[in-house]
């Protein structure tokens, strides 16, 4: 039987692991800003940039992982 709630358990799985590259990416922003600050003057820009772009492959990595297929 399906629901058509959109706070069913399954659901919210679902939309978590879809959503796994953005939470990725910002998370990766974050953690590289931070630790690029420590680098001087453009640390934090570049280690932003580097950890969304790991942040993205490690999210889009969790999603395949995490994915279930649908009847």
């Amino acid at each position: 039987m399906t629901t058509n709630s959109p706070f069913s358990p399954k659901r919210a799985r679902d939309d978590a692991v879809a959503a796994l590259p953005a939470i990725g990416m910002v998370v990766g922003a974050v953690v590289g800003a931070a630790v690029g600050a420590t680098q001087g003057v453009g640390g934090p820009v570049a280690g932003g940039g580097l950890g969304i772009a790991a942040g993205l492959g490690l999210g889009v990595a969790g999603r395949l992982l995490l994915h279930k297929e649908r009847p």
